[in-house]
């Protein structure tokens, strides 16, 4: 029988009322058993261990719903993976993985690797204990995509609706934990055009209904309104970027402009686009996620934090939507929600001690005081 652990916060999160409503829990094991005043939950177990971080304030681990662990962050991230040999991009994916544990990321899902990587990491269910210091990853392994597609690159493309539905059984074979769909093209991958869709409605509904029957979650690539509307309409779980691109007739372009400088200003008007269209769809009830895409371009692993100041600053929610987004709303789609993603008794004893309360100041999660991940403390 485990031991219990007394936990003693300044203040602990409470997902419902979206503010600190305890300052003390009960560990037993890996999971919470009991949530209260700190001073009552001491009387009650009076010879416990206590995990002191009364100078704190205790919240869920982050969840980052899109990452790429193999992936290097620069301008070369394409070029580097096809130099790469599979050990290189296993080790440097699980230096990745402690990188994004340390910054407060108790569950990832790799959004995109080789399968080689989803083969390593099969066996590893959600809730079981890691061979090394990671976090919770749910991967996608290859995503479906078809010839010449975006990430085409990283193994066995998908063409059809009986190659997609074979496909979805391959990654459930391999170990995989949910399906990725490239339903757009994409700006990493030469050849992909990102303004164009992929995959029909169908074929999209066709995977996911294949993917739900072996009880896997799915996410959708979109870089389009149309395809934005195919993958909705098809049922899948999460969509990945909702960018809506659309190409400027008369440069060429992505909308971009010439001044001061093309990429910059591409980067920029591209920033400012997404952050627009998020809020929109915020507005409108959809359910926001926090998924960084770390990996690609100069986006980096221990950055979680900044995608939650930009919810906040440049697409118009509120720290505890934020919050939200980043803990039980990502293990929802994840398919953890019953498990992850809150501070409950029940749930699994996965968060993190910030020096500051994010609901007054959200830069409180640049400063990490504390990870406790599977009931452990990792720093």
């Amino acid at each position: 029988m485990e031991i219990p652990v007394l936990v003693h916060g300044k203040g602990i999160y409470d997902s419902d009322a979206m503010k600190m409503k305890y300052t003390g829990m009960v560990l037993e094991g890996s999971r919470i058993k009991e949530m209260g005043r700190f001073e009552e939950l001491s009387q009650a177990y009076p010879d416990v261990r206590v995990m002191d971080f009364s100078d704190s304030y205790i919240l869920p681990g982050l969840v980052n719903t899109h990452v790429h662990l193999e992936f290097t962050p620069c301008r070369d991230t394409y070029g580097i993976y096809r130099r790469e040999d599979r050990k290189a991009r296993l080790d440097r994916a699980a230096e990745h993985a402690r990188t994004l544990l340390r910054s407060g990321v108790t569950t990832v899902r790799d959004a995109g690797s080789s399968m080689d990587l989803a083969e390593a990491l099969s066996g590893r269910e959600a809730g079981s204990e890691p061979k090394t210091e990671l976090p919770r990853i749910q991967a996608a392994g290859m995503p479906l995509t078809p010839d010449g597609g975006h990430l085409a690159f990283l193994g066995k493309t998908s063409n059809g609706t009986e190659e997609l539905k074979q496909a979805v059984k391959e990654r459930k074979s391999a170990g995989c934990g949910c399906v990725k769909l490239i339903v757009s093209g994409g700006q990493l991958t030469p050849g992909s055009v990102p303004e164009h869709d992929t995959y029909s409605r169908g074929e999209i509904q066709a995977a996911v209904e294949a993917a739900h029957e072996l009880g896997l979650p799915t996410a959708a690539h979109c870089l389009t309104t149309s395809s934005y509307v195919n993958a909705m309409e098809a049922g899948v779980d999460s969509v990945e970027h909702c960018a809506c691109f659309r190409r400027n007739r008369r440069l060429g372009l992505l909308e971009r402009y010439y001044e001061p400088d093309v990429m910059e200003a591409f980067l920029l008007e591209q920033e400012k686009r997404e952050c627009e269209i998020f809020g929109r769809l915020a507005d409108l009830g959809m359910r926001p996620l926090v998924g960084t895409d770390a990996g690609c371009g100069y986006t980096f692993f221990d950055e979680t934090w900044l995608e939650m100041e930009l919810l906040c600053r440049r697409c118009g929610l509120t720290p505890e939507k934020a919050i939200h987004a980043a803990t039980l709303e990502g293990a929802r789609a994840l398919g953890y929600g019953d498990f992850l993603g809150r501070l409950a008794p029940g749930y699994e004893a996965d968060f993190i001690a910030a020096a500051q309360n994010p609901i007054q100041d959200i830069e409180a999660f640049r400063h990490i005081k504390h990870v406790v991940c599977r009931g452990k403390i990792i720093e």
